[in-house]
């Protein structure tokens, strides 16, 4: 117990938790270059260098419109460093190669490796200029932060670096005869380095000889002679980049802005290490902070404006409070049954033994502490208490510790059934391994308290002997009870099929369930399409059936469980979202959030708001609350406030969600009701497939808004760009060369960052950019004259400019290219599942090799509710309970009364939720898990005695040695189930905000409870029990 107890601060404190998949993601920019352009120029080079780093499991891309991203996922056993490693290579040895207005691409470590979400966020202020002051931060306060131990990083954001701008008068330049490109080479080459080769150094004092290198440079200076740089030599005479440019150093456009409470501040964002205590190093973050706070430049001022170990904090002590509440109710019911304060000194004393000792197991096996992990703690507590209750009780009437074959059989069939988690898929597994890990290690601790510590303490605290002379009354009424559920069980017994009917028609016949026909060949799926698969059959007799038959298990799966959804255990938060019309700039939208950011600032209610915009399409506020408020009606009357603010402000696509229902005023959203996905290794071979299956669906009068995507979102949207159609007429007859009104275009529109130059100890970037760059337009094109070749002409006559979609973003996985048919059907799912499962049949029939085509497959927030694979392991998990009941008992008849308890217990669930409409999410998947193994436990307690019974009395008859095992153990059951519900309580008070412990709590107690039925009923009918 010492030991536990000074194991109690080592132990690795999240907030979430860290365990994730290896993945690493690339993401890379080229300003206003088209989806294809980028897949062709960028993507497939580097997917083409990734696919060969050593443990590669998958890669996928997505390359949109002035972006692309490829995700990299990996082997569990790959050491991700040395992956990141040899991608940053790869990288660096392929960068040259690509064009060069594309950005080097940053690499990131994806949601495996490491924990991404930052631990502190700390704002600096001064009346400096943001770049001055990041500056400051990186080499004053940077480095002292990074080297505190378990800090994995310190950035800084909020600032627009500095860049040489060069911008040229686009007239001028076309006057001389300059093209942009020559402007562009003439300053590479000014700042070019030239290896000339090798030469010796010979000293005047010596005869030796020095080989070296020699190289062709201008000379270094304190300053940059940009007017002095020549471009060209015309007529005789030079002409430099001051006779044609404004060279001035500035600050950059920003691509994009981040605000805290609408505040232009300057971030620095400090992320920790894997398997590090969150809350002590944050304790060691701010004494180093405030050292640094004393040294500050006078003006400047430090602020703590984000912490995530106060949400830690929060929620450590909500499950401090629930633990509190959860002991003070089990204390106090045991109290109230037993009236000892002995027994309850022994409950008490066993319960935290067990918690202390499985702190050295939680460290051993370097067990996360996270908001998981912590309710698993919480929800061990009455189970715990069950193993102490049975031995206790088993000790004080029976004086010997035989009852813990029953305990140990209990406990491992609930850590069997727990063990399930282990076969889920990787991405449903990570939430809920230590939340499993935990409750296996007090369960398994729970077993050597109840075996070895609890007899010892009770020779030391000796307890009332229970066999003590009862009431007069009391017996007489135990006996008129016990008689009567002896003839009720020799009732049932004689009756049997009664009982499984009213089973059957409890729990439920899965009819709907049935295909309405099977489409191979043979004997029996034709037996079956002539039977159940007929008209009549599924027309007539099957909606009767399936209203008749279903049972509970229908009304969950009908009401509950197709209207289901699953979201993240968070804090109540409003997220506002915006976008504008193609053409816009980021600095419009960056103007549009700041009214919006105006009108959110007035509320005090709110704690914090984050504004983040990356482009004109894509901008965010993420809203929190203070303590007061998040509990109130606020966030409900702030979301219609915003929404009202929304409408007023034209010009942009507003959306506000996270309380209530959602709003949006966008009136194309890109999102379809039905899909089907093609994938091929030929991107324009593939997009004609897909216009073929487009056309095809068209011609069916039900279908409606026929489009083709790279992906199905909510948010996806039809983008547009300006298409010049050369009118090659207009060129002869103007004597006008295409070579020559490309350059004109060219060098008009011109923007395009050169190689950086070292200048005061530092890189520096440079631009250059035409006088005429986003002021030229489509009007223009149209009606102004301009000089070509000495002739004065309209753009008009050599081309006509229009407006068309650009294309979809190219989504790529493995180096399989997809798209999507998406389209509106208007009917009923069902006809519209027809329709799409035969359009998809056809499409596969026509599609050659290196081809496929399939349903769209929902996957939301990593858990498919269709995905039927993950229901098929409760048959696995019974299994396993099957076995280590065969094992332990020496029957493998007895095993299955004690599994038939498991699906009786699961009509209470699915009637919990029907009758009281709560959201099924995986928290109720994982009560099922739980009552799996939980159920079971008082069928292992009555049977174990029963069979001890029958060994000490051979001649005695099977039902009353049942019935005095049922005597024995009923009390302690009930006290178990009942302690158990109590312990699930604390879960529950908060209602269904709580999303996942909701919902499990909800669930295993409404299991728990109809489990009654199964011990009083069915456990009897279903084992044999001689008369």
């Amino acid at each position: 117990m010492i030991v536990g107890a000074a194991m109690l601060p080592l132990l690795n404190v999240q907030l979430n938790p860290s365990r994730s998949l290896p993945e690493l993601s690339v993401s890379y920019r080229w300003p206003d270059a088209s989806a294809r352009v980028i897949e062709q120029e960028v993507t497939s080079k580097l997917e083409g260098l990734f696919s060969s780093v050593k443990g590669i499991k998958d890669v996928s891309s997505v390359s949109s419109k002035g972006s692309g991203r490829i995700d990299l996922s990996f082997k569990k056993t790959v050491n991700l460093d040395a992956a990141r490693f040899e991608v940053a290579s790869l990288i660096r040895q392929v960068y040259s190669d690509l064009p060069q207005q594309v950005s080097f691409p940053e690499l990131s470590l994806g949601t495996g490796g490491q924990n991404k979400e930052p631990i502190m966020t700390y704002t600096l202020n001064a009346s400096a200029s943001p770049y001055y002051i990041q500056k400051y931060a990186e080499e004053h306060l940077v480095p002292h932060l990074s080297v505190i131990p378990g800090i994995s990083g310190v950035k800084v954001y909020g600032s627009t670096p500095f860049e040489w701008q060069i911008k040229y008068n686009s007239d001028q330049i076309q006057t001389l005869g300059i093209s942009s490109d020559e402007i562009a080479k003439a300053i590479q080459n000014y700042f070019r380095k030239e290896y000339l080769g090798e030469g010796s150094v010979s000293n005047i004092s010596s005869e030796a000889h020095t080989i070296t290198g020699i190289y062709l440079e201008n000379e270094a200076s304190d300053s940059i002679d940009w007017q002095n740089i020549p471009v060209k030599k015309i007529q005789g005479r030079i002409i430099l980049l001051g006779d044609l440019a404004k060279i001035s150093y500035q600050e950059q456009q920003p691509t994009s802005y981040y605000r805290i409470n609408g505040l232009n501040t300057v971030n620095m964002v400090i992320t920790p290490e894997e398997h590090v205590n969150n809350l002590r190093l944050a304790k060691k973050v701010k004494a180093e902070v405030a050292q640094l706070k004393a040294g500050l430049p006078p003006g400047y001022s430090l602020l703590l404006s984000n912490d995530s170990t106060k949400y830690i904090r929060d929620e450590l002590d909500k499950v401090f409070v629930r633990t509190i509440f959860s002991m003070v109710i089990l204390l106090l019911f045991i109290f109230l049954i037993s009236r000892e304060v002995k027994y309850l000194f022994l409950i008490t004393v066993s319960i935290f033994t067990n918690l202390v000792v499985a702190c050295i197991f939680y460290y051993a096996f370097d067990v996360e502490i996270h908001l998981y992990s912590l309710a698993g703690i919480t929800i061990s507590f009455g189970m715990i208490i069950d193993n102490s209750i049975i031995m206790i009780d088993h000790i004080r009437h029976q004086g010997n510790k035989k009852a813990f074959l029953a305990i140990l059989a209990a406990t491992l069939t609930t850590i069997g059934a727990l063990s399930m988690i282990f076969f889920l898929k990787e991405k449903q597994r990570i939430n809920l391994v230590e939340f499993a890990q935990v409750i296996m290690i007090n369960l398994s601790v729970s077993m050597a308290v109840a075996l070895f510590f609890i007899p010892a303490l009770m020779d030391k605290v000796k307890l009332k002997s229970g066999k003590l002379v009862r009431h007069f009354k009391r017996r007489r009424r135990t006996i008129r009870i016990s008689r009567f559920y002896e003839r009720f069980i020799l009732f049932g017994k004689r009756y049997t099929w009664i009982f499984i009917i009213l089973f059957i028609l409890g729990f439920g016949i899965p009819i709907q369930w049935l295909p309405n026909k099977i489409e191979k060949e043979g004997k029996w799926p034709d037996l079956y399409n002539k039977t159940l698969g007929s008209s009549w059959f599924t027309e007539s007799a099957k909606p009767v059936l399936e209203k008749v038959m279903g049972g509970s298990l229908r009304l969950f799966s009908e009401y509950v469980f197709n209207s289901s959804f699953y979201s993240e255990p968070t804090r109540t938060t409003l997220y506002v979202r915006a976008k504008m019309p193609e053409g816009c700039t980021v600095q419009q939208m960056n103007e549009g959030m700041q009214l919006m950011e105006n009108y959110i600032s007035q509320f005090p209610q709110i704690e914090q708001f984050q504004t983040m915009i990356t482009s004109y399409r894509n901008a965010s506020i993420v809203i929190h609350f203070t303590k007061e408020a998040e509990s109130s009606g606020f966030p409900y009357q702030l979301k219609n406030d915003i929404t009202s603010k929304a409408i007023s402000l034209g010009g942009m696509d507003w959306g506000v969600y996270g309380v209530g229902r959602g709003f949006s005023n966008e009136l194309n959203t890109g999102y379809r009701n039905n899909h089907i996905v093609l994938e091929g290794y030929n991107y324009d071979q593939l997009y004609r497939y897909a216009e073929w299956l487009k056309k095809k669906l068209s011609k069916n009068e039900r279908v409606k808004d026929s489009e083709i995507d790279g992906n199905v979102s909510w948010r996806s949207g039809t983008l547009y760009e300006y298409y010049l159609a050369f009118n090659h007429e207009g060129f002869g007859v103007h004597d006008v060369q295409v070579d020559q009104f490309y350059r004109f275009l060219k060098d008009k529109v011109y923007k395009a960052r050169l190689n950086p130059v070292y200048h005061n100890n530092e890189l520096q970037p440079v631009s250059l950019v035409s006088d005429a760059y986003g002021k030229f337009n489509v009007w223009d094109f149209r009606n102004l004259p301009v000089e070509i070749g000495k002739k004065q002409l309209k753009l008009a006559n050599f081309g006509q400019i229009t407006k068309e979609k650009s294309g979809n973003d190219i989504y790529k996985k493995n180096q399989q290219y997809q798209l999507v048919v998406a389209y509106d059907f208007v009917g009923p799912g069902p006809l519209a599942k027809i329709i799409r499962e035969r359009e998809i049949k056809a499409m596969a029939r026509v599609l050659p090799l290196g081809y496929s085509v399939h349903d769209y497959k929902d996957q939301w927030w990593d858990w498919n509710r269709k995905d039927k694979a993950q229901y098929f392991l409760l048959l696995l998990v019974i299994l396993i309970i099957y076995f280590i009941c065969s094992i332990l008992l020496e029957s493998l008849l007895q095993p299955l009364a004690v599994i038939f308890m498991i699906p009786v217990s699961f009509i209470g669930v699915f009637l919990t939720f029907y009758l009281f409409d709560f959201n099924f999410d995986q928290g109720g998947f994982a009560s099922f898990i739980l009552l799996s193994g939980i159920v079971v436990n008082a069928g292992l307690y009555i049977i174990n005695d029963y069979n001890n019974f029958r060994r000490k009395h051979n001649n005695a008859t099977g039902l009353k040695l049942y019935m005095k095992a049922f005597n024995h153990k009923i009390i302690p059951i009930f006290l178990t189930i009942i302690s158990t519900v109590l312990g699930l309580v604390p879960f529950v008070w908060s209602g269904q905000k709580e999303v996942f412990w909701f919902a499990f709590a909800a669930g295993a107690m409404g299991g728990l409870i109809f489990s009654v039925v199964a011990i009083l009923i069915y456990l009897p009918l279903f084992l044999r029990i001689k008369k």
